[in-house]
């Protein structure tokens, strides 16, 4: 398995750079055309913000310039909503950041959230603050509780587990032990598929939650990304990232990526 068309959201943001170069590294890494699809807004085109707008394609294209990567800007309509509109169905990965406060109204509402809840395909979603020079994908986290988002998650991150450096393996449970005979079948599943695999377990004994639980192992693991299932709920008016997803997201300090 690998990643074959990856698409990166442009925007007149101060977080597009960092995230394309980001999904340039990735593309380069797993040889894939890489797609810049622009998701400005009408406000990013007032009078203000018109310069920055209208310099993303060349800003994207300029990124590209000198690599070997097959790639293709696209602008998508600023009343685009759904994931075939926002380019999102003909894709391995998408690349976005996490809502920004200070430049929200330059970005199409729908990502990240709406979009990976609706495209039934995993997304890479960065820090608002997020540095292109730091690494993505040698000491991986997977947080691991057997539900199917969980499983998807993880056979949509092979690609970047098969890479890896390390895989933890984060299995939050009463009953957690390394002997138990569904830790080790996935453990065994991921290294046949070529993983490097250590478990990191935490027995829930109900002192701590799994999110404060899993941020406490990261800061043993040197991890750089998480893998986890993204929990949403319908109508899409409901808190789209619930509990555990949603305190990852809200608090993470490395890139995260999910699937729905």
């Amino acid at each position: 398995m690998s990643f074959r068309d990856i698409v990166v959201y442009l925007d007149a943001g101060q977080h597009t750079a960092n995230r394309v170069r980001t999904a340039v590294d990735l593309a380069m890494r797993h040889h894939a055309r890489l797609v810049g699809v622009d998701i400005s807004t009408k406000a990013a085109l007032d009078k203000a913000g018109r310069d920055a707008a209208l310099a993303v394609q060349r800003e994207f294209v300029t990124a590209l310039q000198g690599t070997n990567i097959d790639f293709e800007y696209r602008r998508a309509s600023p009343e685009a909503r759904t994931a075939e509109e926002l380019y999102s169905h003909c894709a391995d990965l998408l690349v976005a950041t996490q809502t920004n406060p200070d430049d929200r109204h330059l970005s199409n509402p729908a990502v990240p959230e709406d979009v990976l809840l609706s495209a039934g395909v995993p997304m890479l979603v960065l820090p608002a603050g997020w540095r292109a020079e730091n690494p993505i994908g040698n000491n991986v986290v997977v947080a691991w509780n057997f539900s199917r988002e969980a499983t998807r998650a993880v056979h949509d991150a092979l690609p970047i587990l098969n890479l890896a450096q390390k895989v933890y393996l984060f299995v939050y449970a009463s009953n957690y032990s390394e002997e138990n005979e569904d830790i080790r079948d996935i453990k065994a599943h991921l290294e046949r598929h070529g993983a490097r695999v250590t478990l990191a377990g935490w027995r829930d004994r109900g002192e701590t939650d799994m999110a404060s639980a899993l941020f406490a192992g990261l800061d043993r693991e040197d991890a750089d990304l998480i893998v986890c299932g993204a929990y949403g709920h319908s109508p899409l008016s409901e808190a789209i990232f619930g509990g555990a997803t949603k305190t990852l997201l809200g608090n993470v300090s490395m890139p995260v990526l999910m699937s729905h």
